[in-house]
């Protein structure tokens, strides 16, 4: 889903960001507009009959016409129709939710996962595999079920953060956010069922599971002291193992999966002076080395730990902010992707029973 659904969602979101200038009839700080006398004697004169030329004191004055005026309702003050300047509604910049965009961005998160299985091939008939999770004799090792998390738990939280955008309070923001990709993880799985992969319980659970880990977070607002990345790592690990036996799909050897905990948010909470450690990452991680195509013996399951840079501080303490369209760009790609030599840490490989590090996550324990 990531490859196909990310790039609708930066090019929807960049169109959402763009500034949108407050319409309104008049400024929030300009004053009522009152008529003056002036303008008050030229409505009388369209409007009321031809009278004698003002006395104090008038006998021979129609009935019509009143004896004394000061202005056109024959007060000394603004007409009683026209609303006090105090009681007049004060201009608001709060934004209505823009519903054809909030439309646009779901069928983007749709249409992205659509692609990315339904185009898949070899195609065939539908059908069901039972993947499995994390054992060690899975096609992936459990790489894919990781990714899949924290794929759909990074859209949940980067849609929440649109529809917020485009004007829907937090609550309608998480809550659209969810459906929208569950829906999308739902498309994928039925899609995956038409190509080599089948449809899978498993990654559908996945998917939902970080879709609910996303929207607590977002609903407790915690977004700046846990998240969740994936990343890529350089120089290609896959190459030391592809290719040796038979193997569906992309060699996951080259992917790390991290879950973060910021210690800038949880310093500001816990009300800690922590200086430049503030700009670090403590994460966990989850890799997987020869799957699916390495001969087993070589393969590897590693669980780790690491410090990395944490570049949404970095952005921010730059200026590079939320606030602007070119901000909100370089956080949704920094904050959700483990930029490669930014981290280091240590792998414990589940298969072998065998520690590795300090690395990258390119190391192998076997090796």
């Amino acid at each position: 889903m990531r490859d196909s659904t990310w790039p609708a969602m930066l090019v929807l979101g960049l169109l959402l960001l763009f500034p949108n200038p407050l319409t309104a009839e008049e400024s929030p700080g300009a004053p009522p507009m009152i008529p003056g006398p002036s303008s008050s004697t030229d409505v009388e004169s369209a409007v009321m009959p031809l009278c004698p030329p003002l006395q104090l004191l008038s006998r021979d004055a129609p009935a019509a016409c009143p004896e004394f005026r000061l202005d056109g309702d024959g007060g000394a003050g603004p007409s009683s129709d026209a609303e006090p300047s105090s009681e007049r509604a004060p201009a608001t910049d709060e934004r209505k939710p823009r519903n054809l965009l909030a439309a646009l961005l779901a069928v983007a998160v749709v249409a992205g996962s659509a692609v990315d299985s339904f185009a898949d091939t070899p195609h065939e008939s539908f059908h069901v595999t039972h993947e499995g999770f994390f054992g060690r004799d899975t096609y992936t090792g459990g790489a894919d079920k990781v990714s899949h998390f924290v794929d759909f738990a990074i859209v949940t939280k980067e849609v929440a953060n649109l529809y917020g955008t485009i004007g829907f309070s937090r609550r309608d923001s998480i809550l659209l956010a969810s459906g929208v990709s569950a829906l999308g993880g739902l498309v994928k799985e039925i899609g995956d069922g038409t190509n080599q992969y089948g449809f899978s319980w498993e990654d559908l659970s996945m998917d939902l599971l970080g879709i609910g880990t996303a929207a607590a977070i977002s609903w407790a607002g915690l977004d700046d002291v846990v998240g969740f990345r994936g990343g890529i790592l350089l120089p290609p690990a896959g190459s030391k193992t592809c290719c040796q036996v038979p193997g569906k799909g992309r060699d996951y050897s080259n992917e790390i999966y991290t879950a973060d905990l910021q210690i800038e948010g949880l310093a500001r909470r816990l009300d800690l002076t922590v200086g430049p450690v503030r700009y670090l990452l403590f994460s966990a991680t989850y890799g997987t080395k020869g799957y699916p195509t390495g001969l087993p013996e070589s393969r590897e399951r590693q669980v780790g730990f690491e410090i990395g840079l944490n570049f949404k501080v970095i952005l921010d303490d730059l200026g590079a902010r939320r606030g602007t369209w070119w901000g909100y760009t370089l956080h949704m790609v920094f904050d959700n992707f483990r930029i490669p030599f930014t981290s280091v840490g240590y792998r414990y490989d589940l298969n072998h029973g065998r520690w590795t590090g300090p690395d990258n996550g390119n190391g192998f324990a076997t090796r």
